[in-house]
Protein backbone atom coordinates (compact mmCIF):
# COMPACT_ATOMS: atom_id res chain seq x y z
CA UNK A 1 0.00 0.00 0.00
CA UNK A 2 0.97 3.35 -1.04
CA UNK A 3 0.91 6.56 0.39
CA UNK A 4 -2.30 7.15 -1.62
CA UNK A 5 -4.18 4.18 -0.08
CA UNK A 6 -3.26 5.74 3.91
CA UNK A 7 -4.54 8.81 3.30
CA UNK A 8 -8.03 7.54 1.71
CA UNK A 9 -8.36 5.76 4.71
CA UNK A 10 -7.52 8.67 6.82
CA UNK A 11 -10.41 10.18 4.95
CA UNK A 12 -13.07 7.37 5.55
CA UNK A 13 -12.42 7.41 9.24
CA UNK A 14 -12.86 11.14 9.21
CA UNK A 15 -16.13 11.02 6.91
CA UNK A 16 -17.82 8.26 9.20
CA UNK A 17 -21.34 10.19 10.98
CA UNK A 18 -21.29 12.87 8.80
CA UNK A 19 -24.39 12.92 5.92
CA UNK A 20 -23.68 12.32 2.69
CA UNK A 21 -24.97 15.21 0.80
CA UNK A 22 -27.55 17.96 1.42
CA UNK A 23 -30.40 15.77 0.41
CA UNK A 24 -29.86 13.41 2.89
CA UNK A 25 -29.63 15.88 5.83
CA UNK A 26 -32.63 16.90 4.84
CA UNK A 27 -34.43 14.07 5.07
CA UNK A 28 -32.53 13.50 8.49
CA UNK A 29 -30.22 10.16 7.39
CA UNK A 30 -27.12 10.08 8.63
CA UNK A 31 -23.97 8.36 7.77
CA UNK A 32 -22.58 6.65 10.68
CA UNK A 33 -20.41 3.84 12.09
CA UNK A 34 -21.20 1.40 14.27
CA UNK A 35 -19.77 3.40 17.14
CA UNK A 36 -22.10 6.47 17.06
CA UNK A 37 -25.02 4.70 16.14
CA UNK A 38 -26.81 4.86 19.54
CA UNK A 39 -25.86 8.96 19.82
CA UNK A 40 -28.02 9.27 15.84
CA UNK A 41 -30.53 7.11 16.88
CA UNK A 42 -30.91 9.40 20.11
CA UNK A 43 -31.32 12.00 17.12
CA UNK A 44 -33.91 11.03 15.13
CA UNK A 45 -35.78 9.70 17.75
CA UNK A 46 -35.60 13.49 19.53
CA UNK A 47 -36.90 14.42 15.65
CA UNK A 48 -39.75 12.31 15.52
CA UNK A 49 -41.05 13.81 19.14
CA UNK A 50 -40.46 17.10 18.20
CA UNK A 51 -41.83 17.05 14.69
CA UNK A 52 -45.41 15.41 16.30
CA UNK A 53 -46.22 19.48 17.79
CA UNK A 54 -46.26 21.35 14.74
CA UNK A 55 -49.41 22.38 13.34
CA UNK A 56 -50.78 20.99 10.45
CA UNK A 57 -52.24 22.51 7.76
CA UNK A 58 -55.87 22.04 6.36
CA UNK A 59 -56.99 21.21 3.01
CA UNK A 60 -59.42 23.65 1.75
CA UNK A 61 -61.31 23.89 -1.86
CA UNK A 62 -61.23 27.03 -2.89
CA UNK A 63 -62.86 28.50 -6.81
CA UNK A 64 -59.55 30.23 -7.35
CA UNK A 65 -56.09 31.41 -6.07
CA UNK A 66 -57.72 35.04 -6.75
CA UNK A 67 -60.74 34.12 -4.72
CA UNK A 68 -58.79 32.67 -1.46
CA UNK A 69 -56.53 35.97 -1.01
CA UNK A 70 -59.13 38.30 -1.67
CA UNK A 71 -62.10 36.98 0.80
CA UNK A 72 -59.28 36.32 3.17
CA UNK A 73 -59.75 38.15 6.58
CA UNK A 74 -56.55 38.15 7.72
CA UNK A 75 -52.66 38.22 5.89
CA UNK A 76 -52.25 35.26 3.65
CA UNK A 77 -48.50 33.07 3.48
CA UNK A 78 -47.80 31.54 0.28
CA UNK A 79 -44.93 29.44 -0.26
CA UNK A 80 -44.40 28.14 -3.67
CA UNK A 81 -42.78 24.91 -3.39
CA UNK A 82 -41.45 22.06 -5.38
CA UNK A 83 -41.47 18.19 -4.08
CA UNK A 84 -37.90 17.88 -5.51
CA UNK A 85 -36.64 21.17 -3.29
CA UNK A 86 -34.43 20.11 -0.56
CA UNK A 87 -34.83 24.09 1.13
CA UNK A 88 -38.46 23.62 0.38
CA UNK A 89 -38.56 20.81 2.77
CA UNK A 90 -36.83 22.67 5.38
CA UNK A 91 -39.36 25.67 4.91
CA UNK A 92 -42.20 23.16 5.09
CA UNK A 93 -41.24 22.68 8.57
CA UNK A 94 -39.85 26.05 9.58
CA UNK A 95 -44.34 27.58 8.18
CA UNK A 96 -45.39 24.63 10.62
CA UNK A 97 -43.78 25.95 13.38
CA UNK A 98 -44.78 29.93 12.29
CA UNK A 99 -48.91 28.61 11.13
CA UNK A 100 -48.52 27.26 15.17
CA UNK A 101 -47.28 30.57 16.74
CA UNK A 102 -49.70 33.07 13.91
CA UNK A 103 -52.42 30.49 13.93
CA UNK A 104 -55.17 33.31 14.43
CA UNK A 105 -53.56 35.77 12.52
CA UNK A 106 -51.72 34.64 9.21
CA UNK A 107 -53.09 31.98 6.90
CA UNK A 108 -50.56 29.87 5.61
CA UNK A 109 -50.89 28.25 2.19
CA UNK A 110 -48.89 25.72 0.51
CA UNK A 111 -48.91 26.23 -3.47
CA UNK A 112 -46.69 23.04 -5.52
CA UNK A 113 -45.35 25.03 -8.94
CA UNK A 114 -45.05 21.32 -10.58
CA UNK A 115 -48.76 21.01 -10.33
CA UNK A 116 -49.63 25.04 -10.68
CA UNK A 117 -47.37 26.54 -13.09
CA UNK A 118 -50.16 28.92 -14.35
CA UNK A 119 -50.11 30.29 -10.47
CA UNK A 120 -45.92 30.51 -10.35
CA UNK A 121 -45.73 32.20 -13.81
CA UNK A 122 -48.29 34.80 -12.65
CA UNK A 123 -46.79 35.75 -9.53
CA UNK A 124 -43.12 35.77 -11.04
CA UNK A 125 -42.14 32.92 -9.03
CA UNK A 126 -38.25 31.95 -10.47
CA UNK A 127 -36.22 30.61 -7.59
CA UNK A 128 -37.87 28.18 -4.57
CA UNK A 129 -38.77 28.12 -2.03
CA UNK A 130 -40.65 31.81 -2.60
CA UNK A 131 -43.02 33.13 -0.22
CA UNK A 132 -45.78 36.15 -0.70
CA UNK A 133 -47.52 37.06 1.79
CA UNK A 134 -50.81 38.59 0.77
CA UNK A 135 -53.36 40.86 2.27
CA UNK A 136 -56.70 42.16 1.04
CA UNK A 137 -55.75 40.79 -2.55
CA UNK A 138 -52.02 42.74 -2.48
CA UNK A 139 -48.66 41.72 -2.06
CA UNK A 140 -47.62 42.84 1.02
CA UNK A 141 -43.68 41.05 1.29
CA UNK A 142 -41.98 38.51 -1.44
CA UNK A 143 -39.14 36.63 -0.19
CA UNK A 144 -37.38 34.38 -2.64
CA UNK A 145 -35.00 31.56 -0.68
CA UNK A 146 -34.85 30.55 2.73
CA UNK A 147 -34.81 32.94 5.39
CA UNK A 148 -33.87 32.11 8.75
CA UNK A 149 -36.99 31.35 11.13
CA UNK A 150 -35.94 34.49 13.15
CA UNK A 151 -35.75 36.63 10.26
CA UNK A 152 -39.54 35.64 9.16
CA UNK A 153 -41.12 35.81 12.23
CA UNK A 154 -39.72 39.57 12.19
CA UNK A 155 -40.78 40.16 9.09
CA UNK A 156 -44.22 38.78 9.72
CA UNK A 157 -44.80 41.02 13.30
CA UNK A 158 -43.78 44.24 10.47
CA UNK A 159 -46.50 43.35 8.09
CA UNK A 160 -49.24 42.22 10.99
CA UNK A 161 -48.52 45.66 12.64
CA UNK A 162 -48.93 47.48 9.27
CA UNK A 163 -51.96 45.74 8.41
CA UNK A 164 -53.93 46.51 11.60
Amino acid sequence: FGWWDARRRRRRRRMRGRATSAPDVARGKLVTSTRRRSTNATVMAHRKRASKTVARATKKTFGSFQEMIDESDVPVMVDFYATWCGPCKLAAEMCGRLAGEFKDDIKFVKIDTEKYPELAGKWKVEGLPTFVLFYKGKVLDRIEGLPTEMQMKDRLRYFLQQAK
